[in-house]
């Protein structure tokens, strides 16, 4: 896998694969979700041009392009989408030809071959095991390219940022038991201070970060000033942080930790960085538009596989994978070229607003394609630059309640577009929308658990089991309407402008097939 200036990643998507919705019984669930985006195997992340994954996951659908090399050595890429069963996913590995290149008329791919099935298992949200066909069984992982230690964060704007955040803790049956609003003061010297607050009390920790490690690691320095936290110790990966926290009392041991990242402010320039959606960004708060500030948020797309709207004619096509972290967009697109061959590109740049007022955040990238890397069942191969198909402009408009899963893309030899970020368990019925464990910060008063699981139908609400919380939703307005029946004046209503729910006020922590949606139990030695 090469580094982040020439890196593999992939991902075309054709909605002519059967995504669909499917019922999970006999499944057990998971207690993590893989994290969609950009994932390597482990043993080709070189520093070199190599293969790589584009993987996506929502609920038990599981879609993964792989890139990748012909025999030849030109640049191909692979699809391979199923469903999860657990913690595994087993499905054809397919090659299609005869698709689009960049300022071609309309043109339908068709399946070329199937290589055989590839076999995926994961262990967590960020590491799991891949077997392609023809080749031995390898551990892959999700490709980090801004790190906790990236120049990105030791820049002098991260001197005095605040970056905030939900954080849930989980016993050993899984059921959350406690909830912070977590506000880490990052620094370019440690200790950096950790405040968690829940309602009036106030923990606060002091946090160092370990050499050559991406956790970050706090402890009390007395129970004054953290009387029921004890210690800390997390990675924060995207919109996600997971790791272990200990309480003073009450708990024998660590408590898993499990966290939404809402968003990062930068005191001195009046400014806040912000995204949403479910997966693969680096902080985000819709309900913090740049009007209140010095300058406008920085939105970043959610990550994972994209279409332009356009083409989603049901037929196979081209696809784009995204992946926004720290202040770089990569992209890969998933095209043909104009015989019909078909082959990826790839780019990387910088991810900003377009102006200090505007509430669009833009990237210019370079699309690269390479030749000479590892074909399936192949021997070691290093890639090299083959040659550049021009530039590809991706632009976000953030701001009052619009949707980061929506972007506005212009492709070599091609007019300024529409994509959007695909749904793979398009929801079609209120049930489907709304059912799982939700965590609603304003249903917790007066004893109420710290989350609420929907799972049954009550007229035209989504109810949980007892009737206390009930939620009725409303396409025409895209706005949701909760109600608690144990406070009647105490009904919320809110706006989810996709289907990938996030929010620093309410957020689905399990789907409506039970999987947790966070990272899970994630190593941190």
């Amino acid at each position: 896998m090469a580094s982040i200036t020439v890196s593999r990643h992939l991902f075309t998507f054709t909605t002519a694969l059967g995504i669909s919705l499917f019922s999970s019984a006999g499944w057990a669930a998971r207690d993590f979700t893989p994290q969609s985006g950009t994932w390597v195997i482990s043993a080709e992340l070189n520093g070199q041009p190599g293969r790589g994954l584009g993987i996506d996951v929502q609920g038990n659908t599981f879609a993964m392009q792989m890139f990748g090399y012909e025999k030849n050595g030109d640049a191909t890429f692979y699809t391979a989408v199923g469903q999860m069963q657990g913690n595994t996913v087993s499905a054809p590995l397919v090659r299609y030809t005869g698709g689009r290149s960049f300022g071609s008329e309309p043109r339908d791919a068709q399946e070329d071959k199937v290589l055989g099935d590839v076999k995926l298992s994961f262990s967590n949200g960020l590491q799991g095991t891949l077997q392609l066909p023809g080749e031995p069984e390898v551990a892959i992982e999700r490709y980090v390219f801004t790190g906790r230690d990236s120049p990105y964060y030791q820049s002098e704007r991260w001197m005095r940022a605040k970056r905030y955040a939900v954080w849930l803790a989980l016993n050993e049956q899984g059921q959350v038991v406690a909830d912070w609003k977590a506000e880490l003061q990052w620094g370019l010297q440690d200790p950096m201070p950790l405040i968690l607050r829940k309602g009036a009390l106030t923990n606060t920790l002091e946090c160092t970060r370990p050499a050559h490690k991406e956790t970050i690691r706090c402890e009390a320095v007395d129970a004054t000033q953290a009387p029921s936290v004890q210690a800390a110790e997390f990675r924060m990966v995207g919109s996600q942080t997971a790791g272990s926290i200990s309480l003073r009392e009450g708990a024998v041991a660590p408590l898993l930790l499990q966290g939404v990242n809402t968003r990062t402010d930068f005191p001195y320039r009046g400014a806040i960085q912000t995204g949403c959606c479910i997966n693969g960004l680096e902080s985000f708060s819709s309900n913090f538009p740049g009007v209140y500030y010095g300058s406008s948020p920085v939105y970043m797309p959610s990550n994972g596989v994209w279409i332009v709207q356009d083409e989603l004619t049901g037929k196979p096509g081209r696809g784009i994978s995204l992946d926004a972290q720290g202040d770089l967009l990569t992209m890969q697109v998933f095209a043909y070229q104009a015989n019909g061959q078909p082959t990826f590109f790839m780019g990387v740049g910088g991810y900003q607003q377009e102006s200090e007022r505007s509430y669009t955040s833009t990237a210019t990238l370079v699309l690269n394609q390479y030749k000479g890397g590892r074909s399936v069942g192949g021997a070691p191969a290093i890639a090299e630059l083959a040659q550049s198909a021009g530039e590809v402009r991706v632009s976000v408009l953030g701001g009052f309640d619009r949707s980061l899963a929506l972007a506005q893309v212009q492709f070599p030899g091609e007019a300024l577009k529409t994509m959007q970020r695909l749904p793979m368990e398009l929801p079609q019925s209120t049930a489907e929308k709304l059912f799982g464990e939700w965590y609603f910060s304003w249903f917790q008063a007066n004893g109420m658990p710290i989350t609420t699981t929907l799972n049954r139908m009550d007229g035209d609400m989504a109810a949980n089991e007892d009737g206390s919380v009930k939620c009725r939703y409303s396409a025409e307005a895209g706005e949701f309407n909760c109600l608690r029946s144990t406070s009647p004046s105490n009904t919320s209503r809110f706006k989810s402008p996709d289907d990938f729910f996030l929010s620093s006020d309410y957020f689905r922590v399990r789907d409506r097939h039970g999987n947790w949606m966070g990272l899970g139990n994630i190593p941190l030695d």
